[in-house]
């Protein structure tokens, strides 16, 4: 978090980013409750992934929202659609991973694959406006 302040230089951008993380992390945990999941230290480390990965999502949406004024509108799409793809493809791989009969995967991969969903959608629904030509 120190990091994030120092570098965003802003409480309202360090906002930006923790909220969605914070909301991602906080419906994954309970997600796994209302299931009766009893969490572990294997869902821990899997929390510590969706913080990770969406961290990423949070910080290129917050950029987005400060992009220069003449930044292209094609290239805004194409982050948006590589950002996309990238969520889908973990999402995925994580889910499969949630399936699987190994413990250890299984607690790992049900933790990640809706927390990375989450963190992309929150962090894609707090983010500032797209800054306009």
């Amino acid at each position: 978090l120190l990091l994030l302040a120092a570098s965003l230089r802003s409480a309202t951008r360090l906002l930006r980013v923790i909220v969605p993380l914070a909301a991602a992390v906080l419906c994954v945990i309970g997600g796994l409750a209302a299931a009766g999941i009893q969490l572990s230290l294997l869902h821990l480390v899997g929390l510590l992934l969706v913080v990770a990965v969406g961290s990423n999502y949070a910080l290129l949406f917050d950029r987005r929202g400060r992009a220069a004024p003449a930044a292209d509108p094609t290239e805004s799409r194409r982050m948006l659609v590589s950002v996309a793809l990238a969520a889908a493809t973990t999402a995925v791989t994580f889910g499969v991973l949630g399936l699987s009969s190994v413990p250890v995967l299984g607690m790992i991969g049900s933790t990640v694959a809706p927390g990375v969903v989450l963190a992309l959608v929150f962090s894609a629904a707090l983010a500032p406006p797209p800054v306009s030509r």
